[in-house]
């Protein structure tokens, strides 16, 4: 059984993976998000979950610094709906303050490689994030 790690943006959705065993957080792969294609994302999400045996999901959660409710925190609130009323999983918000901002210091500070490189993978880095801080602290 795995569990799902998602950072959820308006134009790529990045996934991560943990094996409920092992706690250990992989980046795994991005979703592009066509133009509010909802159907789209949540059909891509649904045949990873029946392949890959997905117990729950973990989804970013954009909350403001000071801890408030932010526009793109009601955006994933009702992503998070459309996954459970779709899929019939469990969703857990989960506090993502600065995880892209520090997956993207992560990769610049410890790996060769160019900025187009790291804009490709900065969302399914910052879904690992997410997810190894969940893991983290349950």
């Amino acid at each position: 059984m795995y569990i799902l790690g998602i950072d959820f943006g308006t134009k790529i959705i990045g996934l991560s993976i943990a094996d409920e065993k092992i706690k250990i957080a992989t980046p795994w792969k991005n979703i592009k998000f066509p133009k509010n294609n909802y159907l789209y994302v949540i059909c891509q999400i649904k045949k990873l979950i029946s392949q890959y045996e997905i117990k729950f999901i973990v989804l970013g959660y954009p909350l403001n610094m000071n801890g408030s409710i932010s526009k793109s925190s009601q955006l994933v609130e009702q992503f998070k709906k459309l996954l459970e009323d779709n899929l019939k999983i469990n969703v857990i918000l989960w506090d993502e303050r600065l995880s892209t901002k520090h997956s993207i210091e992560l990769l610049k500070e410890n790996a060769l490689l160019k900025s187009s490189q790291i804009k490709k993978i900065k969302d399914k880095v910052a879904a690992q994030y997410i997810l190894q801080d969940y893991i983290d602290n349950n």
